[in-house]
């Protein structure tokens, strides 16, 4: 796995905090000398995830996936490990080879990720020339301050068709990474692309790592669309991210509270308000995705909507949000505002004026007013379930009440979490007029039958590693922690023969290898995933000490055994060779005593009498041959 230096990865591991870095995608709560929480890469209710800040070591004992920095930087933002090198190289401020800039197996993200910076330093750069008066004065008319318009990195796209084009061309920039990134637009009837953002205020979109990725533009005229965004890239998918995240994750965490808005200047307006834990959807309705991201973060999300609007929005909301998914998993809202499946993420909605959104609002009413609406915030589901019990047409009467107890129950149905399932049919039944158990029993009735067949049995993209044998596990623990073992056990430990379970025995081979290396630094060694999970299962916990010469001389006795036995099986199968070539009735002698002195070692290992070579006589001391 490690094309570098080791000396260069342990430079980097040891500078990295690798607390610091996971807390950027999951909360980490502390546990003992440890860190814990939600698994990013498979859902759980539970936190079985494990962080050890002293081993710079990560591991989930619920879905088996673990390793060090450079892993969990790999899984979590998909990269090759020559990315991941770099990444927290420049993080850390380790210098590297300059001729690894072009390492095989990055699949140019590396590259796309360069020309995308490069074109956020362009539009922003030109923003603050004077051909960027024009859209200097929209922000200013909508009240962003100089501040945060530069700590957003917003931008502004030059009229004409190859602004871009040219600039990127100076920098050495390919036509095919412009149109790969959708900086560019191929031509149809000719050859060569043109600049897809022209004449446009920009808003650069950056990933969780701050890195750019994407772009929104905004029209100052009459042109459409209004809003044009870049399209999906390799760098980019429309619902996975949200804008500003990467500097609202610090709040987020902070204040355990994100306020989700819709509009890019409503974002920038919030932020300038104080409100830094906001963050905005990315032209589209706020996903399960987004959602998923920020309850790594928090346990309160508040969306905001205005008063005209808010019953709509949030069934429509509410009802993207119960339908079950294409895996038939169900993202499902608690009836506290939670997600099924996830950490008690509660989804609550901000009334604001009729005809107001953060941007407008903040401006006419301040921060208090702000607060004051978001302290009033209610269930997500609470919205969505008036939304149910009113009837489309106004109409009133015996069927309209049946209608709406349907409606009711269907929608409780669709929701997994029954903890305060007695709660919210009581106060639909109220509103209803009708007995609360009836409604619960037939909101069960109604979620029995949507649930749907289980489709066919497919591969986990994480199984679990499937646990070692105690004693396997007791013996490399005992090499991972202790250089007197190693010592002592490593020459006559044969892992193909001596360990059964798979990753230990690429751990122990890879320790064979460097029997000085510190117990972490095998991680960019070990060949595969099952034996990384494994070391790191390993580590992440505090190894208890025990009576280390005691155990290493078990070890040695056990292990001196297991060799023993095979040379007697050598022997044994050596002589049968012999007598199958030559037809001869017994062996030679020489080759008989040989089998008897590694049986006799065997016997004495294990506390037996070993047999002399005069048939039916033990021999009193026969381990003494040995």
């Amino acid at each position: 796995m490690a094309s570098y230096s080791q000396a260069v990865l342990d430079d980097i591991r040891t500078a990295v905090d690798v607390v610091d870095l996971v807390s950027r995608y999951v909360n980490l709560r502390k546990a003992g000398t440890s860190w814990k929480g939600l698994c990013p890469f498979h859902a759980e209710k539970t936190p079985s995830f494990m962080v050890n800040p002293k081993k710079g070591i990560f591991h989930c004992f619920g879905c088996g996936v673990g390793g060090d920095v450079f892993g969990f930087l790999m899984r979590q933002d998909k990269l090759s490990f020559p990315e991941a090198v770099r990444a927290l190289a420049k993080q850390a401020g380790v210098a590297l080879p300059e001729d690894r800039g072009g390492a095989p197996g990055d699949g140019g993200r590396e590259e796309l990720f360069r020309v995308m910076e490069l074109a956020a330093r362009f539009y922003a750069e030109h923003l603050w020339k004077p051909a960027g008066e024009r859209a200097r004065l929209y922000l200013a008319s909508r009240g962003i301050d100089t501040e945060v318009a530069r700590r957003f990195g917003l931008g502004m796209a030059p009229e004409g068709w190859d602004a871009l084009v040219n600039f990127m061309g100076s920098e050495k920039v390919s036509e095919e990474a412009l149109v790969a990134t959708g900086l560019a637009v191929q031509r149809e009837n000719r050859a060569g692309v043109y600049d897809r953002f022209r004449g446009r205020l920009l808003f650069t979109i950056r990933d969780l790592q701050g890195r750019a990725v994407a772009f929104g533009g905004r029209a100052f005229g009459d042109e459409t669309p209004k809003y044009l965004n870049s399209p999906e890239t390799p760098l980019y998918t429309k619902g996975n991210l949200l804008y500003a995240a990467d500097l609202a994750r610090p709040a987020i965490q902070t204040k355990n509270r994100a306020l989700l808005v819709e509009g890019y200047v409503d974002c920038l307006m919030a932020h300038q308000h104080g409100f830094g834990e906001t963050v905005a959807a990315l032209g589209t309705a706020f996903t399960p995705a987004q959602l998923s991201l920020l309850r790594r973060y928090c346990d309160d999300a508040v969306l905001f909507f205005d008063a005209d609007a808010a019953g709509r929005k949030a069934a429509e909301r509410a009802e993207e949000l119960l339908e079950p998914t294409g895996s038939g998993i169900a993202w499902a809202v608690s009836r506290t505002g939670a997600f099924e499946g996830g950490s008690a993420l509660r989804l609550r909605v901000a009334l604001l004026p009729a005809g107001d959104d953060p941007d407008t609002f903040l401006r006419a009413q301040g921060a208090a007013a702000f607060e004051a609406s978001i302290t009033a915030a209610r269930s997500l589901l609470a919205y969505a379930l008036d939304r149910a019990i009113a009837d489309p047409e106004g109409a009133t009467g015996p069927r309209s009440r049946v209608n709406a107890f349907a409606r009711a129950a269907l929608l409780l149905a669709k929701v997994g979490d029954s903890q305060e399932a007695a709660t919210l049919s009581r106060e639909a039944a109220t509103k209803l007029g009708v007995d609360p158990t009836q409604l619960w029993i037939e909101a069960q009735r109604l979620q029995t039958a949507l649930r749907r067949p289980p489709g066919p049995v497919t591969a986990r993209a994480n199984p679990p590693v499937s646990g070692p044998p105690s004693v396997e596990r007791d013996l490399v623990l005992l090499l991972l922690h202790s250089a007197e073992a190693r010592e002592a056990l490593l020459p006559i430990l044969v892992p193909a023969e001596d360990l059964a379970h798979g990753g230990l025995r690429a751990i122990v081979a890879t320790l064979k290898q460097r029997p000085d290396a510190p117990a972490e630094s095998l991680m960019t060694d070990v060949p595969t995933d099952e034996a990384r999970s494994v070391l790191a299962a390993l580590l992440v916990e505090e190894f208890v000490p025990v009576d280390v010469r005691v155990s290493i001389e078990q070890f040695q006795r056990r292990l001196e055994r297991s060799q023993r036995l095979r040379r007697a099986r050598e022997v044994s199968q050596s002589i049968a060779d012999v007598q199958a070539k030559t037809g001869a009735a017994a062996p030679a002698t020489e080759e008989l005593r040989t089998l008897h002195q590694e049986s006799a070692a065997v016997y004495g290992i294990t506390g037996g009498v070993a047999q002399t070579l005069e048939t039916g006589r033990p021999g009193p001391q026969g381990a003494r041959e040995a």
